[in-house]
């Protein structure tokens, strides 16, 4: 009867999923256990939030896109100007001000595990729609690939580091 209980959530969110096809961000019921929860994240201004389950301070918007509601393109870059974008933006700051690109560790704790189109908290990730954003982080099995994380379903993936891809900065926590 368990078995049969689970296939049956199971059908029954792969439907609910996929029938979604082409609208807004699709969430399971507010039974269903939020991982990033609106609670978690605190404002510090200038389009920034401070996660306190992880002490990370988050740009809300991708880069390349501006104001409260993130309006613009995300700015798209192959792995290597991703990694040194930030520097441009470093110039001048302080050290625990300096923003970077975050880890697949980092990244993926942003993703909402009960939504899709996009698996993140839209109240809070405005400009994150369907996009793959790419980390710091090397894939080791083959050099010419890095992770990134897809907004779209909320996986983690590697992909060659010559493929274009966002970027949402963070600042905080270790490297």
């Amino acid at each position: 009867m368990k078995g049969l209980c689970r296939l049956c959530l199971t059908l029954c969110v792969s439907v609910m999923f996929s029938s979604m096809a082409g609208a807004q961000q699709s969430c399971l019921p507010e039974a269903a256990l939020s991982t990033a929860p609106i609670t978690r994240f605190v404002s510090e201004g200038t389009g920034a939030v401070k996660d306190l389950a992880t002490n990370l301070v988050w740009r809300v918007c991708l880069e390349g896109q501006v104001g409260e509601t993130c309006s613009g393109d995300a700015l798209q870059l192959n792995w290597a100007q991703a990694l040194m974008y930030p520097h441009q933006l470093n110039r001048g700051k302080k050290a625990r001000q300096q923003w970077r690109l975050p880890n697949i560790r980092e990244l993926n704790t942003l993703v909402e595990l009960r939504c899709i189109r996009p698996a993140i908290n839209r109240e809070v990730f405005k400009g994150v729609i369907d996009n793959q954003v790419w980390t710091s982080s090397p894939y080791q099995f083959y050099t010419h690939y890095a992770w990134y994380v897809d907004f779209r379903l909320g996986g983690a993936n590697y992909d060659e580091r010559v493929k274009n891809k966002s970027l949402l900065l963070v600042r905080g926590g270790g490297r």
